[in-house]
């Protein structure tokens, strides 16, 4: 947690970009919150039929060809849906419920825990906002190591167990699931788990709870916008009930990932797509509305210890050389904390 508190104190967020709007008193988008139109008749019969032809694969963890199915999802796609992995649904479930209970909060209560303008942690608009001329339709709340306690107590003062119980318990298992994965990616890379080898302790973890409130005109905002993400990789679990995630493929352009049941989505993030020597790409991803119910989705953010040497690996046939400088996990987040989408870009070896 400190290193990412670190970055921000550096480049301190504005107080109205970190606290949301009260949803539950909109009746029309508000110019702030207007981005240009994303969708008209055609464009949602177009996303009708690339949802017909193109869908990230989804992949049994206990299918005996998983190591192959991961590379290629990889390779293709920088994302892809994992089944039989472990995580007892009924902890999902419980995971929705105790969201639910935090974001139908009153609005005022909410802000209790609102993110401070140098911190990771806490209430507010995605961390990303700066970064963009318009706000994005979302709330969310960031839970890094045990900070769910102090909040907690904040918002429930007599009855936080029942919702650290299940953070708690949610974290040990998606960092169990983190592991089994980060293990078949450098299988499926060739990489010897000897050369890229870390304390569990260590890990750079974090556990951002999104949700994307009904929005009275969807075709003029913006759930989430469109990045990738900083660490090796991210598991998602998105609630059944709508669809939002998509991601950018070459071809068919922004391509849905709907929920699959029992489901966990997997993406690439920038320092896997560095390891792998552009190999895997960083999947570009984002987050579109609907106006007719909430959505809910939670990001389990899988990184290195904060000083780990981020290194392109190339030993593997027709490799050319390393396409990117190494350095340490702490230097990218920073960079990535002030340039975004440009970060990668930063780090790529010239020739």
């Amino acid at each position: 947690m400190g290193i990412l508190s670190e970055a921000y104190r550096d480049d301190p967020v504005k107080q109205d970009l970190i606290v949301p709007l009260d949803f539950s008193t909109i009746k029309e988008v508000p110019e702030s919150h207007a981005w240009p139109k994303l969708y008209d008749d055609e464009d949602k019969a177009l996303d009708q039929l690339k949802a017909c032809i193109s869908s990230i694969p989804v992949i049994d963890l206990e299918d005996p060809n998983a190591l192959d199915n991961i590379y290629d999802a990889c390779v293709t796609w920088g994302m892809f849906q994992v089944i039989n992995h472990g995580i007892p649904l009924d902890l999902l479930d419980q995971m929705e419920l105790e969201a639910n209970k935090l974001f139908n909060l009153p609005f005022e209560q909410k802000k209790k825990v609102v993110r401070s303008p140098e911190e990771a942690i806490g209430y507010g608009y995605p961390r990303i906002t700066p970064f963009f001329s318009k706000l994005m339709w979302n709330e969310g709340f960031t839970i890094m190591g045990n900070s769910y306690v102090q909040h907690a107590i904040k918002l429930w003062p007599n009855h936080f167990q029942g919702f650290c119980g299940v953070m708690e318990e949610y974290q040990t298992r998606m960092k169990d699931l983190g592991n089994k994965l980060m293990g078949l990616f450098l299988k499926s890379l060739n990489i010897p788990e000897s050369t890229i080898k870390w304390e569990d302790r260590d890990l750079c973890t974090a556990l951002h709870l999104n949700s994307y409130p009904a929005c009275p005109d969807p075709t003029q905002t913006m759930g989430l916008a469109p990045h990738t993400d900083t660490f090796l990789f991210t598991i998602l679990h998105q609630s059944g009930n709508a669809s939002g995630l998509q991601v950018l493929k070459d071809g068919p352009g922004w391509v849905s990932v709907d929920p699959y049941p029992g489901a966990l989505v997997v993406n690439v993030g920038d320092l896997l797509h560095i390891i792998s020597n552009a190999r895997f790409p960083s999947a570009v991803h984002r987050a579109v509305v609907n106006n007719e119910k909430q959505r809910l989705s939670f990001a389990y953010f899988y990184g290195p210890p904060l000083d780990f040497q981020v290194s392109p690996f190339t030993d593997y046939p027709g490799c050319e050389g390393p396409c990117f400088t190494s350095l340490k996990v702490k230097e990218y987040v920073s960079i990535k904390s002030k340039y975004l989408d440009l970060a990668l870009s930063l780090v790529k070896k010239s020739d």
